[in-house]
């Protein structure tokens, strides 16, 4: 397992938290996520064999936030 923190930009809330949470929760390989709106932060713990730190954050910028690289 890894483990990355992303910068993401856009959340204003819990409920972009809970959207973020929601969208990296479909993708195979993603075991634990924890948003935090305050801080602009992400962290995702996923499996690298069955997903990339790109398809992560793919995931949230297809959730509708941007993800500072």
């Amino acid at each position: 397992m890894e483990q990355i923190e992303l910068t993401v930009t856009g959340m204003t809330c819990s409920g972009c938290e809970q959207r973020i949470a929601k969208a990296l929760a479909r993708v195979d390989g993603v075991i634990r996520t924890t948003a935090d709106h305050r801080t602009g932060r992400v962290r995702v713990v996923f499996d690298a064999t069955r997903v990339s730190e790109q398809n992560v954050g793919n995931a949230v910028e297809q959730a509708g936030y941007e993800v500072a690289r």
